[in-house]
C-alpha cells in the first residue's frame, strides 16, 4: 500500500490518489478466491455505497445488503408529490468543500444555494478544553461566553445540554456551526448523486440481515427469507444508530465489550420533514429559509410552490406524538407564523417518521455527555474481519460525512486483501 499519509477527508478521487485502483490487476490474475464474496456490505446508505463503490473499484468482489425496496437509506427522495421531487430524509449539501461535489460533477446534476437570513456567530475562545462529563453548554458557560455569543443554541435540534462538550470541542461542531457557510439542494433529487456510487457493486435490495456469525474463513451474513447465509471474507456494518441499538442484528460470537459499550452510550435523536404542495407562491421570493417556533421552513420548489417544515430533536417529538393531521395541522401554523400571515391550504402533502422505521429507528446520531470517546471505539475493527462505516463511527450527521467514512473504511478494509 501507499505510505502517503491519509487525508483528512475521505472521498473518491483521495482514495484513487493513494492506489484505489491498485489491486484491480492482481486480483484478476492471482488464483481463484474462496466462495462467494470478497467483503459483504450491510446498508446501502451513502456510507455503505461509498465503502462498496471504493472496494469494488479495487477489483474486489462486493455484495451490499439492504433491507428496503431502495437504496439510500436516509437519503429518502420521493416522487409521488406531482413533479416536484421531494427529499424526506438528508437534502443539502453543506457548504462549497463538501466531498460530495464530486458526484454532483460526475451526475451532472443542478444544484441550488439557499438563500436565509442565517447570521454569523462571533468567533469563541475555546483554548481551555472542557471536560471528559460535561456537556456543552455547562462548557461554554464555565468559559464566561455569554448566551448572545453562542452558536445556535441545538445541534441537530438537542439543547447544547444534552451533548458532550468534548466531543463538539475536539470535532470542531463549535466552530461548524459559528462559521459562514453555504448550503446547497438538489433540485432534480438527492438520489441522483448516488447513481454512481450504486454503479459496479452488487445491490441486493430487500435483503434485511439478521445475523452476522465470524468464523476463521470470514463471516456468514444471515438474511431474512433467504435459507442460506451469504459468505464473505470481510463484512462492512454501515448502520444506523438506532439499528445497531435495537439488537435486530444478532452477532456470533458477541460484539467485544468496547464495542457494545460504545453503542449503548450513543443516542438516536428524532427529525421529522412536513412536505407541502401549494397552487400559489407562500414563502417571500428573496428567501428560501426562515426560522419558525422551533422549526425551519424551507423552499423545496418555487415552480410548483413546495414547501418543508423541518423540526428535529423535542420539537420533532412534540410532532410526531400528534395524529398525522394534527401534525400537518401544526405545520401549517409554524409555516404561517414564519411568513408572517395565512398560508393557503395544500393541495398535496407527505412525510416520514423516521423513529418509526424499523430500518432507521430515528433520525441522527447524538453524542451525549461522556460519550465523547464512543465513536472511535466503535469505529476499530472486530478481528480485521468486521468494520463499521457511517454517522455511528464518526459522529457527524451529513451526507458528505457518511460518504468520507465509507472511503475511509474501504482503504483500511482493502490493507488486507
Amino acid at each position: 500500500m501507499p505510505s502517503a499519509p491519509r487525508p483528512s477527508r475521505w472521498s473518491r478521487r483521495s482514495f484513487l490518489a493513494l492506489g484505489g485502483g491498485a489491486l484491480l490487476a492482481a486480483t484478476a490474475s492471482s488464483a481463484a478466491p474462496p466462495p462467494e464474496w470478497d467483503v459483504a456490505v450491510v446498508g446501502a446508505g451513502p456510507a455503505g455505497l461509498a465503502a462498496a463503490r471504493g472496494l469494488h473499484d479495487r477489483g474486489l468482489r462486493v455484495v451490499v445488503l439492504e433491507a428496503r425496496d431502495r437504496v439510500g437509506g436516509q437519503v429518502f427522495t420521493d416522487r409521488s408529490l406531482g413533479p416536484v421531487p421531494v427529499e424526506l430524509g438528508a437534502g443539502l449539501i453543506h457548504g462549497a468543500d463538501a466531498s460530495t461535489w464530486e458526484l454532483v460533477a460526475e451526475t451532472g446534476a443542478r444544484t441550488a444555494r439557499m438563500r436565509s437570513d442565517r447570521s454569523e456567530s462571533p468567533p469563541l475562545d475555546l483554548s481551555r478544553a472542557p471536560r471528559g462529563d460535561e456537556d456543552a453548554a455547562a462548557y461554554l458557560r464555565r468559559l464566561g461566553v455569554p448566551e448572545s455569543h453562542w452558536p445556535p443554541l441545538e445541534v441537530d435540534g438537542e439543547p447544547l445540554e444534552r451533548w458532550s462538550a468534548r466531543w463538539v470541542h475536539d470535532t470542531g461542531v463549535f466552530d461548524w456551526w459559528s462559521a459562514p457557510r453555504e448550503d446547497f439542494r438538489v433540485p432534480d433529487g438527492y438520489d441522483r448523486l448516488l447513481a454512481p456510487l450504486s454503479a459496479g457493486p452488487v445491490v441486493a435490495l430487500r435483503s434485511p440481515v439478521r445475523l452476522v456469525r465470524r468464523g476463521p474463513a470470514g463471516v456468514e451474513v444471515g438474511v431474512a427469507g433467504r435459507g442460506r447465509p451469504v459468505r464473505a471474507r470481510r463484512c462492512v456494518l454501515a448502520l444506523p444508530l438506532g439499528v445497531l441499538r435495537s439488537g435486530s442484528v444478532r452477532f456470533e460470537p458477541g460484539l467485544p465489550a468496547g464495542h457494545r459499550d460504545a453503542v449503548a452510550a450513543l443516542e438516536a435523536t428524532d427529525a421529522v420533514k412536513l412536505v407541502y404542495l401549494f397552487d400559489r407562491p407562500v414563502l417571500p421570493a428573496d428567501r428560501d429559509a426562515l426560522d419558525g417556533d422551533g422549526a425551519v421552513v424551507w423552499s423545496v420548489s418555487r415552480a410548483p410552490e413546495a414547501v418543508s417544515v423541518w423540526a428535529a430533536g423535542e420539537r420533532a417529538r412534540d410532532l410526531l406524538s400528534r395524529d398525522p393531521d394534527e401534525r400537518f395541522a401544526e405545520g401549517l401554523r409554524v409555516l404561517a407564523g414564519a411568513v408572517g400571515g395565512p398560508v393557503p391550504a395544500p393541495v398535496g402533502r407527505i412525510t416520514h417518521d423516521w423513529a418509526a422505521d424499523g430500518y432507521s429507528r430515528g433520525a441522527y446520531l447524538h453524542v451525549p455527555p461522556g460519550a465523547h470517546d464512543a465513536p472511535a471505539a466503535l469505529a476499530a475493527p472486530v478481528g480485521r474481519t468486521l468494520f463499521f462505516a457511517g454517522e455511528a463511527v464518526t459522529g457527524e450527521n451529513t451526507v458528505d460525512g457518511a460518504y468520507d467514512s465509507g472511503y475511509a473504511v474501504a482503504y483500511d478494509l482493502s490493507a488486507d486483501l
